[in-house]
């Protein structure tokens, strides 16, 4: 409906008006923001199949449902007949608590769409690739000039980023324990909006890393679990599935954004107001999220006891085990390739001028739907780690991923090609991310499992930054395809990694064994 509007007669002859430039400067954002429908239509789409995959259909009739029978045979007869006013009180408990119990169910449903919305946000940590061909010059070197045909120190925000990212794992994870997971969510998504209104002030790339990769890296921290422990309390048993969903938003972050990023960059929004409009986004989604987000109270009925323990490692009994440096080497290089794509796709698009890919808005719409496509990963492959186990999913990653690296020099010819590639390494790149966070609990339990992954987090930040250094590296010496070839090795020793890994879980841990 926006779009047929915005490109109704009237608008484009109130666009022409010489007496209302401001209004058709206003129509042109309506546009922009209009062809944002359809991927907030998948947006949505998306989580939903998911539930209803993963949630088995329910009857509205009750089980021991039989059908209705003649009143005159409900009623005794004789002396033992009841009042008229008599109710037999077992069928009104069953429905209240089937009513109840559907509450609980919903409110889980929007707990976790809840957390979607609130990593919608965090994922525009992975923007910062398509947001720079948009900065500024003064904003790519550190000296605030320019340099021909050298790489700029702007590559290291997103590196940066995801370094504080772990800081603020650690700090979201003691902040849990006090304020809870909605507090926690709330002064986190402050901190990236924060941080991205500020960075629209600033005008070299020295105090652009202070407000725009720790700011934003520690409010993506500090955020990053709460959802995902607030939707295992909802669906224990369906974790997997839960932290793809909610990761989902993350991957789809990127796609929102960078349509919208780019909608306002053509449209001719400087690079500072087009800061504050996104943070003003941000702020907006991010509040509707931190609502809806809930733990599951845990009801003490009288009598019985206090509640179970949560099963799970202490951060020191996990970080002595040997099933945790495998686990962290595993997302080491499972998280390499498509890193090292997330930050130069767009660059080796460019690379050859004449090819067909050379094309700004073409590459910009192939990191939307990568970060889509990363987002879908999340959830199909955060489903599979539950049903066949981290080995084989894994496995099966690393594979496409050596494909794909392998391709990618051969894929300028075709923007098909290029699209493909690129959509299904960030396709691997979202599932590695989600399997990472699940295969947390099942080797350590979920008891301390907000403050082990905030140790196993440095893997996705180191893979990011040593994979930004080792690409640059190779690019001088070896080109392009060398690079990607290196990477489809990495790729390769993953598999190995993960078979070493899978023997070493089948060992019990100490806290498995306590009764």
């Amino acid at each position: 409906c926006f779009y047929c509007t915005s490109r109704s007669a009237w608008v484009r002859s109130l666009q022409e008006e010489a007496f209302a430039p401001h209004l058709a400067h206003i129509f042109r954002h309506f546009e922009a923001m209009a062809r944002l429908g359809p991927f907030l239509y998948l947006l949505s789409a998306a989580p939903t199949m998911a539930f209803q995959a993963t949630t088995p259909m329910r009857s509205h009739r009750s089980p021991a449902f039989k059908p209705p029978v003649p009143i005159r045979q409900m009623l005794p007869s004789g002396p033992s007949r009841k009042p008229l006013g008599h109710r037999q009180p077992s069928s009104l408990l069953t429905l209240s608590a089937e009513k109840k119990n559907g509450e609980g169910d919903l409110r889980g449903k929007l707990s976790v769409l809840g957390g979607v919305l609130i990593h919608l946000v965090l994922g525009t940590e992975y923007c910062w690739s398509n947001y720079m061909t948009y900065a500024p010059e003064s904003l790519m070197f550190l000296d605030g000039l320019s340099h021909a045909g050298k790489t700029p120190h702007a590559v290291q925000v997103m590196g940066l980023s995801l370094v504080c990212q772990g800081l603020g794992l650690r700090i979201g994870a003691e902040l849990n324990k006090k304020v809870g997971e909605r507090k926690t969510a709330a002064l986190g998504c402050g901190l990236v909006v924060l941080g991205t209104f500020l960075s629209s002030y600033v005008n070299s790339l020295a105090p652009f890393f202070l407000s725009y990769s720790v700011l934003c890296g520690l409010g993506v921290g500090v955020t990053f679990s709460m959802p995902m422990i607030a939707g295992w309390s909802w669906f224990p048993k369906n974790k997997g599935t839960i932290n793809g969903i909610t990761l989902f938003g993350f991957g789809a972050g990127s796609l929102v954004f960078n349509t919208l990023s780019t909608s306002l960059a053509q449209s001719g929004v400087a690079w500072g107001p087009m800061l504050r409009k996104l943070s003003l986004v941000y702020a907006a989604v991010a509040a509707v999220g931190v609502a809806m987000i809930k733990k599951k109270e845990v009801v003490e009925v009288p009598g019985a006891g206090p509640p179970a323990e949560v099963p799970g490692a202490t951060a020191k009994e996990a970080l002595s085990s040997k099933r945790f440096g495998l686990l962290w080497l595993v997302g080491f290089l499972a998280f390499m390739p498509g890193l090292v794509l997330t930050g130069l796709y767009k660059r080796f698009g460019m690379s050859n001028s004449l090819s067909v890919v050379a094309d700004d808005k073409f590459l910009s719409l192939v990191g939307g739907l990568g970060g889509l496509a990363s987002g879908l990963g999340r959830v199909f492959w955060g489903n599979t780690v539950d049903r066949i186990g981290f080995q084989k999913a894994y496995s099966l990653t690393s594979i496409i991923q050596i494909v794909t690296m392998l391709a990618m020099p051969f894929a300028l010819g075709s923007k098909a090609a290029f699209l493909a590639t690129v959509c299904g390494t960030l396709f691997c790149l979202g599932g590695s991310v989600a399997m990472f966070v699940t295969t947390n609990p099942q080797l350590f339990g979920v008891k301390n499992a907000a403050e082990i992954y905030s140790f196993l987090h440095w893997a996705l930040a180191l893979s990011s930054v040593f994979g930004a250094k080792l690409a640059t590296s190779l690019l001088e010496s070896i080109g392009w395809a060398g690079m990607y070839k290196v990477m489809a090795v990495v790729s390769l020793a993953n598999i190995g990694l993960l078979a070493v890994l899978k023997k070493e879980s089948t060992n019990p841990m100490a806290w498995q064994t306590k009764t």
